[in-house]
């Protein structure tokens, strides 16, 4: 019969795990309602705590931490914080509060086929918690050009991805531009003379914006980082020697994985998106010049792909009508070029 966990608690026979009330509860309801309003809202299972053994060494289940390697392995969110929560309390309930590493993912591996996910979810979530245990480096790329969503895209696809670091290119080169003291240029305002003088106008920023993520690039690749970069000044071209890193060989894990995307959007849906804008300078008068250079900016990237040996970035088609849909399409994409390299590396 397992021990009531209130009574373990004040016994000293279990650690109590203490919330303390957030500062702005806190300052609105003053220090005893706002304790009274947190130990409202928590489960007694918040109380607590359950040790994992792995060998020698200890660590507390976070439900927190569980759920959000649950959703990098495409577990949906709302079953995850589900799963994460019965997974604890059936561990309490069992007085499992000391388990080794093995029983506790025999628990969490049941607990996943009650919710309806069997092997490949299971499979997955293995392979994305070895990832993150051996540090592999992770090098997302998210190119394409301006105001079609690349900037969410980013951000929501590193939190499903449980991946701390964002870097935009459009800061970057704002930093760049400072310190050298180059003028920016506005590609919704300017009119350029031809097709011609805008490429090459956009092919000279991004070639400072390359020197400017190269030693972000390299932390990355060696040090066992992950990071993703965004912006509109990504030229797949000047991309080629670190794509062509982690292609060759079985030995990827020592090069990095690096995943390049190309986000394209239809020419009357980006027209749409850029006047439906929040940002005024897209709804500006200059709104049909910015329009052109955008697309022809487009135009360029997408055309990489044809040029003879160079290694394409994966172009993927921005549903403005579904942004999930799409989140799900670069995420596919990620744990399938994960599963190549762990697949090489075991066959090796």
């Amino acid at each position: 019969m397992s021990l009531n966990e209130h009574d373990a608690a004040a016994s000293g026979l279990m650690d109590v795990e203490v919330t303390p009330p957030p500062p702005q509860i806190v300052d609105v309801l003053g220090p005893v309602l706002a304790e009274v309003v947190v130990k409202r809202n928590q489960s007694k299972y918040d109380f607590i705590k359950v040790r994992v053994w792995v060998e020698d060494h200890v660590y507390v289940l976070s439900r927190y931490l569980l759920c959000r390697a649950l959703v990098s392995a495409k577990i949906n969110s709302r079953d995850a914080v589900q799963i994460s929560l019965d997974l604890k309390r059936t561990l309490v309930d069992l007085n499992l509060t000391d388990i080794a590493q093995e029983q506790f993912e025999d628990f969490l591996y049941k607990t996943m086929q009650v919710f309806g996910y069997g092997e490949p979810q299971i499979s997955c979530y293995r392979m994305m918690s070895s990832f993150h245990r051996n540090r592999v480096p992770l090098l997302i790329m998210l190119a394409g050009t301006a105001c079609i969503g690349k900037s969410t895209l980013a951000t929501k696809l590193a939190d499903r991805l449980n991946l701390s670091s964002v870097l935009q290119t459009d800061l970057i080169f704002e930093l760049m531009c400072n310190f050298s003291g180059q003028d920016k240029t506005s590609y919704i305002t300017t009119e350029f003379p031809s097709t011609d003088e805008l490429i090459v106008e956009y092919q000279k920023e991004c070639e400072i914006v390359r020197k400017g993520v190269k030693s972000d690039i390299d932390k990355c690749l060696k040090d066992g980082k992950s990071l993703i970069i965004e912006g509109l000044h990504i030229d797949p071209r000047l991309y080629q020697k670190t794509i062509g890193a982690a292609e060759k060989g079985s030995k990827a894990s020592c090069a990095g994985i690096v995943v390049p995307f190309l986000l394209t959007l239809d020419e009357s849906d980006h027209r749409n998106f850029m006047t439906n804008s929040p940002d005024p300078r897209y709804r500006g008068d200059q709104n049909a010049v910015g329009f052109r250079n955008l697309q022809d900016l487009q135009d360029y990237l997408v055309d990489h792909g044809k040029e003879d040996g160079m290694l394409p970035f994966t172009e993927i088609r921005i549903n403005l009508h579904s942004f999930h849909d799409t989140l799900d399409l670069l995420h596919d994409v990620v744990l399938k070029r994960i599963e190549e390299v762990f697949e090489s590396e075991k066959a090796a």
